[in-house]
Order: structure tokens, then sequence, then C-alpha cells
């Protein structure tokens, strides 16, 4: 059947991606039968925000699957599962969980006005993957339960689960596909809120950018290949892709080690990802946390920004690191080598050729998935430079201004000055210079202005919402982005003749997803 999203989001539960691979397999090319993983629940009795597993929608109703893998055990009406390394972990009750989330969706489409008149089945099952279930009570029924026995055949058991609440009171009905097409198309926009790429201002329309189909095909065919060597413009979603990557073989139980120059960017990546067997480092600590980890070679290694680590000494290390070497070895490399090398190390482009030389799959990102229609076109006809195609959407204006050294610091105070009134938030700002604080323009604003500045360092960016506006030099934010970008301290680009002396202006105005400001020194 169909399922949404096509490819696992955001969880790190064995157990759901094995759900969700038998859910995938199950009613092939049936038209009548859609599912949804990881949809979150606007309308919860008991929570604040809840979330349901798996909704299978088809021509029986409505279904909401919770999963639970690993041992499961209950004593004294409290839930536990335990894990493959021991560890109990308490849960809450999964019948009355999955039932909570089934009234949820039941109490959102009863208030909508779309549904006037439908009668809707519903019902409501627990998956247990790991464990023979043998346990009888009257708080639940063997028939909406499905362990690890009925999950070898696990369309068999749908259909008879389905069968089962057709026999329930009130559901005897069957729905027709334009109904089904209509509540899929009602819980997706509601339901299915994934971590964007791209958030509208809060001046525009409040809208949540989805991840796009090409993406999910992206990753499925980097995943396909044993060596790839994939190419990208800023924007075009390397690092998205490095980190879903490196969770996903995580998750099928790979040691894996993503690897970056940046310190500021290995921060950020660890709040991104959670998975024990998922190890980040930077090139230069990659041997230290390596040997920290107690593992002697990692089974696959991942590469991102890896224009950063073109030399001699950081691709001996990246040899050493992995088995098989990088000949013989499972390596991701995502890199930008045409428009974002140098701010690091002197790239040597034959270490690229050496990379080649293994024949590697090669996967050019064409997508942008972060800028605005407006930015993308600006950085393009400003600079030259490749930053994929299609955009995000239709955002505000870049605004552009030609400034002196010595009122910059004043047009930078009136632009934020602005920004603020309107009602963009201050966590929504960052300030980009080539320069340190002290010797940057912000340096010159007004004390009350410079005191809702943060100067950000490789430990603030883990932060989801840093309460000030954030500033920090162009090369530390390499892989990061915000809504709101302002450049400040660089020359105009129209007046540099070499491509090679952009890379800080292609870095610092590819940051902004909805709005970019650059203030131009003449």
């Amino acid at each position: 059947m169909q399922i949404i999203p096509e490819t696992p989001h955001n969880t790190e539960s064995r157990a759901e991606y094995r759900v969700f691979d038998k859910i995938r397999e199950a009613f092939v090319d049936n038209s009548y039968y859609v599912a949804f993983h990881s949809l979150n629940l606007t309308k919860h009795n008991k929570k604040r925000f809840g979330e349901a597993d798996f909704v299978i929608v088809c021509e029986f109703g409505v279904f909401v699957f919770e999963v639970k893998g690993g041992r499961v055990s209950s004593y004294n009406g409290l839930w536990f599962t335990i894990d493959r390394n021991n560890i109990k972990h308490q849960i809450q009750n999964p019948f009355r969980q999955s039932e909570g989330a089934l009234h949820a969706i039941e109490n959102k489409i009863r208030e909508s006005k779309k549904f006037i008149g439908m009668n809707i089945p519903v019902g409501y099952g627990v998956i247990f993957p790991d464990v023979e279930w043998n346990q009888s009570s009257s708080e639940w029924d063997v028939k909406v339960i499905c362990d690890t026995k009925k999950f070898r055949n696990f369309e068999s058991w749908l259909e008879r689960f389905f069968i089962y609440w057709f026999s329930r009171p009130f559901n005897n009905h069957k729905l027709s596909l334009h109904e089904i097409a209509k509540i899929k198309q009602y819980l997706r926009p509601n339901f299915e809120l994934i971590e964007p790429l791209h958030a509208q201002l809060s001046r525009l329309e409040d809208a949540v950018v989805k991840l796009t189909d090409e993406q999910y095909r992206y990753l499925d065919i980097v995943s396909a290949n044993k060596q790839v060597l994939c190419s990208g413009g800023a924007g075009t979603g390397k690092t998205f892709l490095a980190a879903e990557l490196s969770r996903r073989l995580g998750n099928s139980g790979k040691k894996v080690v993503l690897v970056c120059k940046s310190n500021w960017l290995k921060r950020y990546l660890e709040t991104r990802i959670r998975n024990e067997s998922v190890v980040i480092s930077t090139i230069d600590s990659a041997k230290v946390d390596k040997r920290r980890a107690g593992i002697d070679s990692y089974d696959v290694l991942i590469v991102d920004e890896g224009q950063d680590l073109f030399d001699f000494d950081h691709i001996n290390t990246l040899e050493m690191i992995v088995n098989g070497g990088l000949q013989d070895g499972e390596w991701y490399i995502f890199h930008d080598i045409n428009n974002q090398s140098g701010l690091f190390i002197d790239t040597k482009l034959e270490v690229l050729d050496i990379i080649k030389s293994y024949n590697p799959a090669n996967v050019p990102l064409t997508i942008n998935c972060r800028n605005s229609s407006q930015i993308l076109k600006k950085i393009q006809s400003t600079l030259h430079l490749d930053m994929g195609n299609k955009g995000t959407g239709q955002g505000p204006n870049v605004h552009e201004i030609h400034v002196t050294e010595n009122d910059s610091a004043v047009v930078l105070e009136k632009q934020i000055n602005q920004l603020l009134q309107s009602g963009v938030s201050v966590d929504q700002i960052t300030i980009l210079s080539p320069l340190n604080y002290d010797k940057s323009s912000v340096s010159n604003l007004s004390v009350k202005l410079q005191k809702q500045i943060i100067k950000l360092d490789e430990f603030l960016v883990r932060s989801d919402s840093i309460q000030g506006i954030g500033f920090t030099e162009v090369k530390n934010y390499k892989g990061l982005e915000n809504e709101v970008i302002i450049v400040i301290d660089l020359i105009d680009p129209v007046t540099i003749e070499n491509v090679a002396d952009k890379v800080q202006h292609y870095v610092a105005m590819s940051r902004a997803r909805s709005l970019l400001y650059v203030l131009w020194i003449k």
C-alpha cells in the first residue's frame, strides 16, 4: 500500500522500521489502502502533544497502530520494554495509547465540517514484532494484537484484523475510494508534521514545507550503493541526506561514523542524530573518538562537507577508520568542491581524483530545498554559482544595500530594528561577517542593541532556540541555516573577478531560508 512519507522519518525504533516495511509490502497496488507513519495528533484528550506510530486508511475505515519492540512486561499496571542491551524502559499501556490516539483522530474528524453525514468505521491495534503474545485479559482482545508469529505473514493478519473491526457495531460498511481520498487529504496536512527544511517567516502564510519526493529518491539511490560520491550546491540537502543515511544505516545494526571538518557542524549534528550505532566526529578527533567508542574500525563511513577534507592528511585518516579502507569499504561522501572549497584547508583536487579512482556511484543533487526562490535567484545571478534549482517557494525580496565602512553600523541597526518591529523574533536572525565580533560592524551598534546579540559558539548552535540575535564569522556557519540572514562587512561580489574569492559570499548568502539582507561595503 502507499505509505506517507515514503521513507521512515525521524525514528530511532528498529521495530518501527520493520513494521514500516511490512505495511509498504502489504496490499501492493491496491488504491483502497494508504498508511501514515508517525502522525502528530493535535486533539489528544490526555496529552498536550500526541503521536500515532502508524495509521491506515482503507475501505474498512481508519485504524491506529501502536508499535512496541523488544521484550515486553507488565507489573501492577506498569508496562515496560527491555531492549537488546537488557535495559528496562517504562512505557505507557500500549492498548490505551493506541485507543487514545484513535480518539484524538476521531475528535479531529468530528470537529471538521468536511465529514458531516459520513460514517467512518474505526479501530486500533498493537504490534509486538519481537515477542510471542500468550497473555489474556479483559483489557484487550487478542484479535487486535500482532505478535512475532503473526508478523511473519503481516498482510494476512491485517485482513483478519479489518474483518474483526468490520463485525463491530457501527463499523459494518465500507468506505468508497472518494471517501478514502478525502480522509487522506484531511489527515496529511493536519497530522503529518515532519522536521521542516524551510519555514516561512511569521508574516508569511503559516506553512510547513514537506520533504520533496526527489530527496527521498536521492536517499534511496545513495543507500542502494556501497560507495557514493554525492555532489551538490548549498541548500541541496547534503547535510540532511548525510544525517538521514546515518540513522538508517545505524538502525540496521552497522557501526557508522559521520565525519566533518567543523566542530560547529559536529555539535549541530549531535542534536539531530541520536543513535547508539552512530559516532559523530570531526576529522581531527576521528581517531580518538574511535578508540573511546571501543571500535577497531567502522562498518560505514559518511562524510559531510567533504570538500573540507580533500587533502592528503585527512584522506589518510578516513582510510584508516573504515573497514576495507576507501578502496573496499562502504562510504558515502557529500561535497560541494566547486563552490565551497578553501575556507578551512587548501583543497587538493588530486585527492578527489583518488576517490574517483575507486569508481563510486556519482549522485548529483539538483533540487534546492533550503532557500526561497528570491534568495536562490539572487545568489545565482550575483555570484554565477550553482545553487540547484526549484527552491522552496516564494518569499520576501532580497535586500541589498551598499554602505561605507563608516555608516555600516548605522544602516545595520536600522535594518535590525525594522525586522524586530515587523514581528520577526530575535532567534530567527543571524548576522554573518568575515570578521570577528570586535572588528565587525556589529561592534559599533548601540549598547542597547548589542545586548540582544549573542556571540555564537559550537555549543550554542546545538540549541533549537537561541534567545537573541546570533552573530558569528561566515566560516563557522557552514552547514547551518536560519530564517533571516544579515550579511555584513563583505565587498560587492560584482567587483570580484576570481570565482574562488566568492566562497565567503556564497556560504554567507546561502544560509538564509526565507529572508536575506546584504550590506555590501563600497
